[in-house]
């Protein structure tokens, strides 16, 4: 079966085993948005690519997925992409200095996991994403600001998306 090969930059949002040995790895990317790429193998002591997988980390990933007749990425029934090649080209490990900007930046995480959909390219949340992670401030005051603009960004006015209040909420009361 023919396979298309991809290339683009991402910032790891999450990392999760995956059977023995592989890692599913969920990344929001400049080019395809918000996807999960298996990376097969990363798990085992000897890989190359489970450094470079670290959360937060801003990376340049190559993957593989095999053709198929629709034209986007993803979608069901198909295959979840395979990585080939990472490389890192900043990390933010500042954010795991301390308890408080570890807090900070697992909560926002989690808050983008659950407000953008998956396959939904958008260069400009990508480098909002990347900006806010790039200058460590801990504070919950700069990351309800950030997260207000990400909420303004998806079209909820700065407001939380009622579909999903309740599951935020419980991440972050001061957003109310």
């Amino acid at each position: 079966m023919p396979s298309n090969y991809y290339s683009t930059e991402g910032l790891i949002v999450k990392k999760m085993p995956f059977g023995e040995a592989d890692f599913l790895v969920r990344v929001l990317t400049r080019d395809f948005g918000k996807i999960d790429i298996l990376a097969k193998g990363a798990r085992k002591s000897a890989s190359k690519l489970n450094s470079h997988l670290d959360i937060l980390n801003r990376v340049r990933l190559n993957f593989v997925k095999p053709a198929s007749t629709r034209s986007s990425l993803g979608g069901n029934g198909d295959r979840i992409p395979t990585l080939t090649d990472a490389e890192i080209i900043s990390r933010h490990d500042d954010w795991f200095s301390d308890s408080q900007s570890l807090s900070v930046a697992g909560r926002v995480l989690q808050v983008l996991d659950l407000i953008i959909l998956h396959q939904s390219k958008d260069e400009e949340l990508f480098l909002t994403a990347v900006d806010f992670f790039s200058k460590p401030d801990p504070s919950e005051e700069n990351a309800v600001k950030f997260l207000r603009l990400v909420f303004a960004h998806e079209g909820h006015g700065g407001e939380l998306p009622p579909e999903q209040f309740q599951n935020i909420i419980k991440l972050w009361p001061r957003l109310r």
